[in-house]
């Protein structure tokens, strides 16, 4: 009998993963419900720490969140259109010169005494990164469209948290539930470490992200660099990507300072490479800490893969999704152990 209902949860698991399979284009507004949610849970636990009801709590915690967003929409948002404004009105132009000054230091490459393997390797090279830089820049325009283009469906996100916090406690009595009762300490131990690595990366990959943008728009506003506020939101938005957000990040300032000048060019290279040092040094260790636990090699092996297999939304997920998997891995071999 146990074994018929080992097959009987086998075979509504498989169900339940077609299903989702084929109503996928509506999942992404009850992904970002979870997503909220399971940030805000914290706050909402906090309030009702002090006797403030649930409902009421989770009411407070949008309108703290609200107001956040209002004073940063008015702070920020009408320079940061302006700026937008200014680069789509010279992008035209601007792209030229670059394309200009890329052909000319290739052809001043290939003119170089060099080896014809060399020479060719050099070649293959450039044509190789400029397809990738094509790939990557078209995905990211895609993933933002989709974005734009689906606003109405993440609006319901909110609402869906707001349903989610309010029975927070109950969902997860029934997926415990769903447990075999033999299983339930273990499962619920594997959740505590998972939920443990996941609060403690984002969080602290937010908070990360957020001083590295502010930084990077300080610095570019001392440099006198156009678009600072336009760049160090780029810059904070790749932040979040590990190890690879800081060059991708840093691309598109150093290439306008260098229109202007090769000196500014190199003055902002070095901004991004204090900031990066900055964050590695001392910002990462002290929020992160040693959460995540995933070697540099896992974690570029984990953006390459999640780029390759899902675009832009798989690099943003790739780490937190290689973090649990480090986590169940772990667990599994514990018990393995404990059991042999």
């Amino acid at each position: 009998m146990l074994h018929l209902r080992y097959v009987l949860y086998g075979m509504g698991l498989a169900l339940g993963l077609v299903f989702l399979y084929a109503v996928r284009g509506i999942i992404p507004p009850f992904i970002l419900g979870a997503a909220i949610a399971y940030l805000a849970n914290p706050l909402v636990r906090k309030l009702e720490e002090r006797q403030v009801p649930r409902s009421a709590a989770i009411v407070l915690v949008y309108l703290g969140f609200a107001v956040v967003v209002s004073v940063l929409f008015y702070a920020f948002v009408p320079s940061l259109i302006a700026e937008l404004n200014q680069v789509l009105a010279r992008l035209p132009r601007e792209t030229n010169k670059i394309e200009d000054l890329t052909r000319g230091a290739v052809g001043d490459l290939k003119r170089l005494p060099l080896p014809v393997n060399l020479q060719e390797a050099i070649n293959n090279m450039i044509q190789r990164s400029e397809q990738l830089i094509q790939q990557f820049a078209r995905q990211l325009v895609d993933f933002l469209v989709g974005i734009f283009s689906k606003l109405v469906w993440f609006s319901l996100a909110p609402v869906l948290a707001y349903y989610i916090l309010l029975d927070w406690d109950a969902i997860g009595q029934r997926w415990l539930a769903a447990v075999p009762e033999s299983f339930r300490p273990a499962f619920v131990l594997l959740v505590q470490e998972i939920d443990g690595v996941l609060t403690g990366f984002v969080l602290g990959r937010l908070i990360i992200s957020l001083v590295v943008g502010a930084l990077i728009t300080i610095g570019l506003v001392l440099l006198d660099v156009q678009f600072a506020v336009l760049l160090g939101l780029i810059a904070g938005i790749f932040d979040l990507i590990p190890y690879l957000g800081p060059i991708l990040g840093g691309i598109p300032a150093v290439m306008l300072a260098f229109l202007k000048s090769p000196w500014k060019a190199l003055w902002v290279a070095f901004l991004f490479a204090a900031v990066n040092q900055l964050e590695a040094v001392i910002l990462s260790p002290r929020i992160l800490g040693v959460r995540v636990g995933l070697h540099p090699v896992v974690t570029i092996f984990a953006l390459m893969a999640g780029g390759n297999l899902f675009g832009v939304g798989g690099i943003l997920l790739a780490v937190p999704a290689a973090a649990t998997l480090r986590v169940v891995l772990a667990f599994i071999g514990r018990v393995l152990r404990v059991c042999g």
